[in-house]
């Protein structure tokens, strides 16, 4: 009766370590850059999870964090050592491959706000200019005693065009006025942020296919349609603020 008291104590130890392998003192053991990961699989899993939920990575666009969460998967329920740590090494290369990518990003993103600031200024003289001009050709149309309905229409239509056109840039000037510093695209407004995850796929792409030099001509056409797109729905372009011209 000892003896089988004695051989129950000894085989249970066994039989916890066969139900929970993660539990088990076998320790898995791999380096990845400057970062040395050790434990058990149950672990080592806990800490590429930490890592994948830091905020560096919170807003990666669903496409790519699908990508890394299936790897990311396939890492965590793969049970034999070397294989496990293959799966995991392909898991970060994955994941520090977009965080490079993030910095070329980030730092082409804040270029080109810099850049359509600037620009911002520059054209703010001219886009009055072509209001202005319109407006005074319709008022002198509506004088005319014969004016055809086509020709009126279309004076009419410029216009309004030229005058939603200021009235967006003035909005989109204001907006950039505020973006003072590489913090609007670390730490972005409600609009840089939406503009920011809408681009990153296309621009990950580039990236991925070496294409840098394309990203800041990119994103500079993309990014005055998107807030010219946003600013309509926000202003009023019956009222407008001539900054240059004071009689029309």
């Amino acid at each position: 009766m000892r003896f089988i008291a004695f051989y129950f104590m000894l085989l249970t130890p066994a039989i916890i370590n066969a139900q929970n392998p993660d539990d088990s003192p076998n320790k898995y053991r791999f380096k990845y850059r400057s970062e040395v990961y050790k434990g058990t699989r149950m672990q080592i899993t806990g800490q590429l999870r930490t890592l994948k939920n830091e905020s560096k990575f919170v807003d990666i666009p669903d496409e790519i964090e699908q990508e890394l969460h299936s790897l990311f998967i396939s890492a965590k329920k793969q049970p034999i050592p070397k294989y496990y740590k293959k799966r995991a090494i392909v898991f970060l290369d994955a994941l520090y491959s977009y965080e490079d990518f993030a910095d070329v990003y980030e730092n082409a993103l804040y270029e080109v706000v810099k850049k359509v600031k600037k620009d911002m200024y520059v054209v703010d003289f001219k886009f009055e200019r072509q209001f202005t001009k319109s407006k005074v050709k319709l008022d002198r149309a509506k004088k005319e005693e014969v004016i055809s309905i086509e020709k009126f229409d279309l004076l009419k239509k410029d216009l309004i065009d030229n005058q939603t056109k200021l009235s967006s840039h003035r909005w989109m000037k204001g907006k950039f006025e505020k973006y003072k510093s590489f913090d609007i695209v670390k730490n972005p407004d409600d609009f840089m942020k939406a503009f920011k995850k809408s681009e990153a796929v296309y621009v990950y792409r580039l990236y991925n296919e070496k294409r840098i030099d394309k990203i800041e001509p990119y994103l500079e056409n993309q990014i005055i349609d998107f807030y010219y797109k946003k600013s309509l729905p926000e202003i009023n372009p019956e009222i407008l603020d001539l900054q240059y011209i004071t009689k029309i």
